[in-house]
């Protein structure tokens, strides 16, 4: 579903020296997958820590994109990345849930799951350096406001 981006900037590696954080670690595997993460401002996402879904990029193709929510510490921001990811490649049918391709993702998180995309994220996250409670978050269907 998500390709890897023709830019040579999208070759980054999650072992690069450089990438001193989980954080930085998974921003650059969104990267090298093609995956656009970008920043949600909080006062219009109440409840929510960020969106997972599918949009389209500046030439009309569709893009598989994260929105993290602008007020998150860099901990929360890592998981949430991760299990956006996870989603995003281990279960993307979940998105034909929402009309228009896109779920939020709650700043509550959930009891660790022990398969789908919780779990991916957590192995992801294990992989970048990172020890977190949980990576399992509610997906949530948003609806437009009235």
């Amino acid at each position: 579903m998500c390709e890897r981006a023709n830019d040579p900037a999208a070759e980054a590696s999650i072992n690069d020296p450089l990438l001193t954080t989980p954080t930085a670690r998974l921003m650059a595997l969104a990267m090298g997958t093609g995956i656009r993460v970008f920043e949600v401002p909080a006062a219009h996402s109440v409840g929510l820590a960020g969106l997972v879904g599918l949009g389209f990029d500046e030439d009309g193709e569709p893009q598989c994109k994260i929105g993290l929510t602008d007020d998150l510490d860099d901990d929360l921001r890592a998981d949430v990345l991760a299990f956006g990811i996870a989603v995003l490649v281990g279960t993307p049918e979940i998105l034909d849930e929402s009309p228009d391709g896109i779920l939020g993702i709650s700043r509550q998180r959930l009891p660790q799951a022990d398969n789908g995309p919780g779990n991916l994220a957590w192995h992801m996250l294990q992989t970048c350096g990172r020890e977190s409670p949980s990576t399992t978050f509610r997906l949530m269907i948003i609806q437009p406001d009235e």
